[in-house]
């Protein structure tokens, strides 16, 4: 899910200072409690809303929950923009994404 949360460069932690370039940031949109859709956007509390659980993450800290079941944060992609202004991933995931009892394979 990507959102504009500042017009300037954005950092939501420490090491993910290169991450947020002119205020956009991506987290994951499956729930880290059963991988439900986080598709609802509280705009003024700026917190990502699990439909499901009503678990929820602040998008200015890394997406951290603070209310409902989710056992841990939505992980962010790191993303910057190109030399024609697009925005793009610098790298994966630096986490699983999705609930925590998911299978994980490698394809």
């Amino acid at each position: 899910m990507l959102i504009r949360v500042s017009n300037e460069n954005y950092t939501t932690q420490k090491g993910r200072e290169s991450w947020g370039p002119k205020g956009y940031i991506a987290y994951s949109k499956l729930c880290t409690h059963l991988g439900c859709p986080v598709g609802l956007y509280e705009q003024e509390l700026q917190l990502l809303v699990c439909p499901c659980h009503q678990s929820m993450f602040n998008v200015t800290n890394g997406a951290i929950p603070e209310f409902g079941p989710a056992p841990r944060p939505l992980p962010q992609l790191p993303l910057y923009i190109d030399a024609e202004g697009n925005i793009r991933a610098q790298n994966g995931y630096d986490q699983p994404v999705g609930p925590g009892f998911w299978e994980r394979h490698n394809v």
